[in-house]
């Protein structure tokens, strides 16, 4: 569920971002708030990778599921929150 938000929320953000014109600062803050997002995400998959149980191939499974949503969690936050900025303007 939280996969099919993220991308619904980024085709409404990229759509806007796309149709207008945006200044120099305006793509330094892009990129800088997807730069961000990265580092969020490698976080977040570093703490799951590291608490993976290896001995276990069911529970494995499960964690790499957790390791996976972990790491997408910043990016999903970030363009569902800018999705939500769009809607109120």
């Amino acid at each position: 569920m939280h996969w099919l938000e993220m991308m619904a929320a980024s085709g409404q953000v990229i759509a806007h971002r796309t149709s207008r014109r945006n200044t120099p600062w305006q793509w330094a803050s892009m990129g800088t708030e997807k730069w961000i997002a990265g580092v969020a995400s490698s976080s977040a998959m570093a703490r799951h990778w590291t608490a993976l149980p290896v001995h276990d191939p069911l529970a494995l499974q499960a964690a790499w599921a957790r390791l996976l949503l972990g790491g997408m969690a910043p990016y999903r936050k970030r363009a569902v929150r800018n999705a939500k900025a769009l809607r109120r303007r």
